[in-house]
């Protein structure tokens, strides 16, 4: 749902099955590195051919896809004028590929609008002092607590607030099952499979040099649990929270890493944490500065261009 930051807002994501992980947003996935909880994909146009072909999700088939495509006189046609040529008539997996390039670019238009934190940031840039800025004091106090005490920046850094990286920080343990869900370990192992990773070929760039990452993948480099740091941009709109899908509130949420050392999340030496311990206050500062990571306003509308010709 595109007012729901292109969420679907259930626990888990649904297809023909109910699945093991919640569905994250869609939304600013334009620049990273890996997709999906386990960075199962090393590309936008990968990942969005992943459930298409999942027999837990979609369950098509890449000749389904492309036969749809060669059918259907618009999708035929819109086809021809994004790739210079009508989709093969014999290839399946090159259409099937080339759904997933279009896929992706469209998701890559799909950028989340300004926030009251971004309004206070930029004020503060352009010289203001916090006082001047229409910013609730707690919002203020919940940002020092951010990027001081909590450490959070080690983690949700840059402008979509997260590094792109894999962690575990025990908020989603175990599968809707109770068996464990592997993480990144399983992630790496099937991004280094598939027929559609960057080594492959079906990758635009001639050079190689955005397959880099993939080739140097390695699974000692993972532990089993480890997840994808989500974005924190319009949180408030993407609850249930976790990759399973089990925290209900943004409140939760800050419990539980109120429980946690941030330095040991990326240490691996198994050195005794120091827990935060967040006071009541510090807690609800806290949920005040990521709510203010949101805003109401939606800014994608559907195309309604008319037909193809």
């Amino acid at each position: 749902m595109p007012e729901r930051n292109w969420t679907d807002n259930l626990t888990r994501g649904v297809g023909v099955v109910e699945l093991d992980r919640n569905t994250p947003t869609v939304m600013n996935l334009r620049g990273q590195r890996w997709y999906g909880w386990d960075g199962a994909a090393d590309s936008l146009w990968a990942q969005s051919l992943r459930p298409i072909v999942d027999p837990r999700e979609l369950a098509a088939t890449p000749r389904h896809v492309a036969q749809l495509i060669r059918n259907d006189e618009q999708l035929s046609c819109r086809y021809r004028k994004a790739f210079g040529a009508p989709p093969s008539a014999t290839d399946d997996e090159a259409v099937f590929v080339d759904v997933g390039k279009a896929l992706s670019t469209f998701q890559e238009t799909l950028v989340s609008g300004r926030t009251p934190f971004d309004e206070f940031r930029d004020a503060l840039a352009r010289g203001g002092s916090p006082s001047s800025v229409s910013y609730s004091e707690p919002a203020q106090r919940g940002l020092k607590l951010f990027i001081g005490k909590g450490g959070c920046t080690s983690c949700h850094a840059g402008p979509n607030f997260t590094s792109g990286e894999f962690f575990n920080t025990g908020l989603s343990r175990f599968a809707p099952l109770g068996t464990t869900d592997p993480g990144r370990p399983a992630g790496i192992q099937h991004v280094r499979e598939s027929r559609f990773n960057l080594l492959g070929p079906y990758n635009d760039d001639a050079t190689g040099a955005s397959a880099m990452r993939t080739r140097e993948l390695a699974l000692d480099n993972a532990r089993a649990g480890e997840f994808k740091v989500p974005s924190l941009r319009n949180l408030i709109l993407t609850a249930p929270y976790g990759r399973d899908g089990r925290v209900e509130t943004i409140a939760e949420v800050v419990r539980h890493y109120s429980g946690l050392d941030p330095v040991r999340l990326h240490a691996k030496d198994g050195r005794p944490a120091t827990p935060l311990n967040f006071t009541p206050r510090e807690q609800t500062d806290l949920v005040v500065f990521l709510e203010s990571l949101s805003t109401f306003a939606n800014p994608w509308r559907p195309d309604e261009g008319g037909r193809c010709d």
